[in-house]
């Protein structure tokens, strides 16, 4: 069975009392373990679809299926702690904790939402910290390391539950190319080892060419569903 499915969905928002469909009719399955990559201009209804996905927001028209759950059955304490249960987020804007460190903001999740012991809590984040280059780092404060190193961060902290879907916008975006591909491969790693399935929203040719399926939206509309090696990425 699909980890998600859509039905039908459209998203409806009000602009000075204007509706402005965002998404209309959107049709889609997405497998388990999948590694898949939104592409399309701005203003495509990219981010719209990830918050829907996210559980961040609900479809006005349609049905919307997240790992066996109907999403508009949830209210909204239900939807936090299906999201803190079930998705990692990569923020474009990093959404780190300020006043905690690079250790601690990775941590957060694990405290917030899982029982998980102190011993294994470190062992996985020093594991994460490890593998995206920031264990040196692990002490600092958001405001004391780069936007690159943030952005690691904030991968590692997206991943350190071990969720069933990490959702990325723009997750390369902030890192210089050897990083952006050594995170890549933790995803893949993590795709493999424990199923995961990680859904990009992206102008990344790195991301891209990463992808297993690609999806092109245009103005609301899913228009099509292809393999990188057959398409090209709209800037």
């Amino acid at each position: 069975m699909a980890l998600i499915k859509l039905e039908n969905v459209t998203k409806i928002y009000s602009s000075a009392d204007v509706p402005v469909a965002a998404l209309k009719g959107i049709d889609l399955e997405i497998e388990r373990s999948a590694f898949v990559s939104f592409i399309g201009p701005s203003g495509s209804g990219k981010t719209t679809l990830l918050n829907l996905m996210g559980v961040l927001d609900k479809p006005t028209e349609g049905t919307l299926v997240v790992n066996d759950v109907d999403i508009r059955s949830l209210d909204r304490a239900e939807a936090a702690t299906f999201r803190a249960n079930t998705i990692g987020f990569v923020f474009q804007n990093f959404n780190l904790i300020p006043v905690l460190t690079v250790y601690e903001n990775v941590e957060y999740p694990l405290l917030m939402v899982k029982r998980v012991p102190a011993k294994e809590r470190s062992s996985r984040i020093l594991d994460l910290l490890e593998r995206v280059g920031m264990t040196d780092h692990k002490d600092k404060l958001p405001n004391q390391i780069s936007g690159g190193q943030k952005q690691r961060v904030a991968v590692a902290r997206a991943l350190v539950t071990n969720p069933r879907l990490v959702l990325a916008d723009e997750p390369t975006a902030n890192l210089d190319h050897a990083t952006a591909f050594k995170v890549i491969a933790i995803m893949h790693e993590m795709q493999k080892e424990l199923g995961t399935t990680f859904i990009f929203s992206t102008h990344d040719p790195k991301i891209v060419g990463e992808a297993e399926i690609l999806y092109t939206l245009e103005d609301g509309v899913l228009v099509s569903r292809d393999t990188p090696e057959r398409i090209e990425v709209p800037l």
